[in-house]
């Protein structure tokens, strides 16, 4: 399992690329917090150009769930924020970091890779580059 940022579920929504193909071709192993999904839904007036309905934009968010990337709910990683918290300095990035500490994962595959050191978590938990991310999932 890969554990994904709100950035990479961004670009899975907003860009026909690279993102959106490892994500499609191999929608069985990733996951990300429930939290990420909240934090596209309150930040969609910046990222909605065609000005999709919030109904439209709802409908869109449950199929990336249903089909692509499974969101976990915060009874799972809740036990872990606390020390989550001690290793970001961005409270938002939290539940990404106590869902890694959680359960059993691959990685963090994120673009904003200065809020998540590796120096900090150690063995504990990876970072992954979309490079990597595609060595991984063996895209061909």
């Amino acid at each position: 399992m890969i554990i994904i940022d709100t950035n990479v579920l961004l670009a899975f929504l907003l860009t026909d690329g690279i993102t959106r193909r490892i994500i499609t071709e191999k929608p069985d192993i990733f996951m990300s917090p429930e939290h990420c999904f909240d934090e596209v839904w309150e930040h969609r007036n910046r990222w909605n150009k065609n000005r999709l309905t919030d109904n439209e934009l709802l409908e869109i968010i449950a199929d990336v769930k249903r089909l692509f990337v499974m969101a976990i709910s915060p009874e799972v990683y809740n036990p872990y924020i606390l020390e989550a918290e001690k290793l970001t300095a961005d409270k938002d990035d939290a539940p990404l970091i106590a869902l890694a500490l959680s359960i059993d994962n691959e990685g963090i595959w994120t673009f904003n890779i200065k809020h998540f050191r590796q120096k900090i978590f150690g063995d504990r938990i990876k970072v992954l580059s979309t490079k990597e991310v595609i060595k991984l999932v063996s895209l061909n």
